[in-house]
């Protein structure tokens, strides 16, 4: 399959876990300095925005993002049962801060 993307994504070296809406849990499956693709217990709007908000250890990314998609994805297991959604979030442009932490946390991090 051709990549489409402009950004190439990075699958995170370890699970790393988000919020949307605030209050909304989310993983994220992977992500660019342009976007995201997230799994979470509710759906998203298509078209619709929200916020994105991952915290680190020594700082937190947060970004407004524009949901390309959502769908259904899987059943949950363990401590969640139910329907899990897959949703691909395109940033608004990010600041040079957000950026700078996204970079040195995920896409450009160590091992």
């Amino acid at each position: 399959m051709v990549e489409r993307r402009a950004v190439p994504r990075v699958e995170p070296k370890r699970p790393l876990l988000a919020s949307v809406f605030m209050d909304q849990p989310a993983r994220i499956l992977d992500i660019s300095s342009r976007g995201a693709q997230i799994e979470l217990a509710a759906a998203l709007r298509p078209s619709g925005a929200c916020d994105l908000r991952i915290r680190f250890a020594e700082a937190e990314f947060a970004a407004r993002a524009k949901v390309l998609r959502c769908r259904a994805w899987d059943v949950g297991e363990d401590d969640h049962r139910g329907i899990l959604y897959r949703a691909g979030l395109q940033f608004d442009e990010l600041d040079p801060e957000s950026l700078a932490c996204l970079s040195s946390n995920v896409l450009y991090a160590e091992a």
